[in-house]
């Protein structure tokens, strides 16, 4: 490490954590700690949710696809688009509607307390898993580059994000997250710039090896239920979770509440559709460049990692080893923006669902809470979650592609929450309480079933869990029509 590297990093910590403070100056409730007072513009939004959508499992998972791959991952752009416009569509307008806090409240009012409580401590789980994935993706780089333990940068990194986001809330996360999605493309664009200068024939060089190599090959068309990296079965997958991660996980979602009205929140979900394609194509070029620089400049380190099958570290073993000085630790900062851009809203959304779905209807029906120890109790949630986060990301941090992993375990679970809101939104139908429960929790298991053991692609478990869940919900009968 230069000296000019750790000035960067430096400049980059001390922002981040005196735009939490600034953000959070003036918190009087949770309104201003979970929602910011409800004052937010679309482009501060719009930016944040691409901030967190990206996450290190695009700094690290895209290029390490890439790299073993090709470009196939960049055909699931179409489907999140969608997905996201009809979020905007069908979800947004409701929410604004009801004034919710969190997206379970919509359930709460469909169809009672019982089947909100369940969503909530569904999503509690999902996030816990997806973040950690997310977490372990950082900490893949961050170990690589400082030569740390994984356990060792998986606690640095958490406490990082922790402490900006228990001193500013929502606020905090939409701000900094703006700043850490301009060091996530500035650090990409510049590390290919860096290799498009060293390659003897520069672009047209990257351009030639990768397309022999077949690096950009985009659309996979071929009809293959057992494969979930076609174009048929991505996109499907890409629809359904664009939708669920906008409309059921408060992760994401809560960014949408944070607007000033529905109009607002429309455009932000527009812009947050259509912004990853671009930023997809900038870290799947990423790859392709470092997979041409290392058949230019062959590295015996790159040979080893290849060969235990860790792709995904290869572009940190590129930061570390030939990146100048100064741009080294400018990529240092955009790897630490890539974990937190995605820890400091999962840890906000898994706090503000603990807090207004699980323990204010639960365990503070009883008795008003004031709003000094609503704020107190809340950030005692978000270091609770801080530390669970970290301790899934320890489990789960030794995958092949953790790109594939990620999207794979969000298709475990979001099916289940999808259908259950698709319910409330398209039916007026009486349901029963018991009978959504039941769908919600099985519907992992029905996805386990299809896709473990019928070799169904991973890429339709979220249609499936949508589908089981919605259709069993639908049919259950209720204690009146049972009793008849």
């Amino acid at each position: 490490m230069n000296f000019l590297d750790w000035i960067v990093i430096a400049a980059y910590a001390a922002t981040v954590v005196s735009l939490g403070i600034w953000a959070g100056r003036r918190e009087k409730d949770t309104d201003d700690f979970f929602l910011a007072g409800r004052s937010m513009g679309w482009i501060p939004v719009s930016a944040s949710a691409v901030a967190t959508s990206l996450s290190a499992l695009t700094f690290i998972g895209v290029p390490g696809a890439a790299y073993g791959g090709s470009f196939l991952y960049l055909q699931l752009g179409i489907g999140n688009f969608l997905g996201w416009y009809l979020l905007s569509r069908w979800f947004i307008p409701k929410f604004y509607e009801l004034k919710v806090t969190t997206v379970y409240e919509l359930l709460g009012h469909r169809f009672g307390l019982t089947s909100r409580t369940a969503a909530s401590v569904f999503f509690i789980f999902s996030r816990i898993l997806g973040s950690g994935v997310r977490l372990a993706g950082c900490a893949i780089a961050v170990s690589v580059f400082f030569g740390l333990e994984m356990k060792t940068a998986i606690i640095l990194i958490a406490s990082f994000a922790l402490l900006y986001t228990i001193t500013g809330g929502i606020k905090a996360v939409i701000w900094t997250d703006m700043l850490q999605l301009v060091l996530f493309v500035v650090g990409a664009t510049a590390t290919l710039i860096v290799i498009w200068n060293a390659l003897p024939g520069g672009f047209s060089e990257f351009l030639s090896v990768g397309s022999a190599a077949g690096k950009f090959k985009s659309f996979n068309f071929a009809f293959d239920l057992s494969d979930g990296k076609t174009f048929w079965a991505g996109n499907t997958f890409a629809i359904f979770i664009g939708l669920a991660v906008g409309a059921c996980d408060q992760d994401i979602a809560q960014r949408m509440l944070t607007c000033k009205d529905s109009k607002e929140a429309k455009n932000a979900a527009w812009a947050a559709g259509i912004a990853p394609a671009f930023t997809s194509l900038l870290f799947l070029s990423v790859g392709a460049a470092l997979f041409v620089y290392y058949q230019t400049f062959p590295d015996a380190g790159i040979t080893k990692l290849v060969a235990d099958g860790r792709n995904d570290y290869v572009f940190p073993y590129f930061i570390a080893h030939h990146l100048p000085n100064g741009l080294r630790g400018l990529l240092v900062a955009g790897l630490l923006a890539a974990a937190m851009s995605s820890l400091d809203s999962a840890l906000n959304g898994l706090a503000s669902t603990a807090f207004i779905d699980i323990y204010k209807p639960h365990w503070a029906k009883e008795r008003t809470v004031s709003d000094a120890e609503a704020l107190k109790f809340s950030r005692i949630l978000v270091a609770i979650f801080a530390v669970i986060l970290a301790a899934t990301a320890m489990i789960f941090g030794r995958q092949t592609s953790i790109l594939w992993f990620g999207l794979q375990a969000m298709g475990w679970t979001y099916g289940g929450l999808l259908g259950l809101f698709l319910l409330a939104i398209f039916t007026t139908k009486k349901t029963s309480e018991f009978g959504n429960v039941f769908a919600l929790v099985t519907s992992v298991a029905v996805v386990l079933f299809f896709t473990k053991w019928l070799t169904v692609g991973w890429s339709w478990g979220i249609v499936i869990g949508t589908g089981w869940t919605y259709g069993v919900a639908y049919i259950w009968p209720t204690r009146e029509q049972a009793q008849a």
